[in-house]
């Protein structure tokens, strides 16, 4: 026990000479204050509050609440989307598998009858608020080209609300993601 006390009487000295010196060195206290800093930012986002990991397949859900086209209120369409995400950017490529029309009825869109598109997007990583996800879709559609929209506030890998904004007859509405088939 005492050669315990003693070990711990001697690096208690040494840890008093050190802060002691650094004091009286602004730089060298300066440059491990900031080391300490950007260790605890490093272990805070890759540890505790990690990246979310958008690799994978999803289904995605858009109901059209406003549109300048009347019949495109109220559609509902479904769409599948392959990701890769780096980090803090998404990128991909999505297909559209079918609409619930305005009076209930489905349609299938199947093989070559596919709409299909790029996906480019980001995820803004908050330190202490909820992450913010942004997909940006290039879809090739049947009679033109348009564009979606896609803006989840709370990030989550699995299911998440969001709303979304198109250039197809200016439409607008809300989304809803998950992994699995709707």
């Amino acid at each position: 026990m005492e050669k315990f006390s003693h070990l711990l009487k001697t690096v208690w000295e040494w840890l008093n000479d050190l802060a002691t010196y650094m004091s009286g060195n602004s730089i060298l206290s300066g440059t491990i204050a900031t080391l300490l800093a950007a260790t605890f930012i490093f272990l805070f986002k890759e540890y505790i509050k990690k990246p979310p990991n958008f690799s994978g397949a999803f289904e995605i859900e858009c109901k059209t609440l406003k549109s300048a086209y009347n019949p495109y209120i109220n559609l509902i369409s479904y769409y599948t989307l392959f990701l890769i995400c780096d980090n803090n950017i998404i990128e991909g490529y999505i297909e559209k598998t079918r609409d619930i029309e305005n009076n209930g009825l489905p349609r299938e869109y199947i093989g070559k009858n596919r709409n299909t598109g790029e996906v480019r997007g980001i995820i803004k990583r908050n330190y202490l608020r909820s992450n913010h996800a942004s997909l940006n879709i290039k879809m090739h559609g049947e009679r033109r080209q348009y564009t979606i929209l896609l803006y989840f506030k709370n990030v989550n890998t699995n299911i998440m609300n969001g709303k979304f904004w198109s250039t197809a007859a200016d439409s607008s509405g809300d989304v809803k993601w998950q992994r699995n088939v709707f």
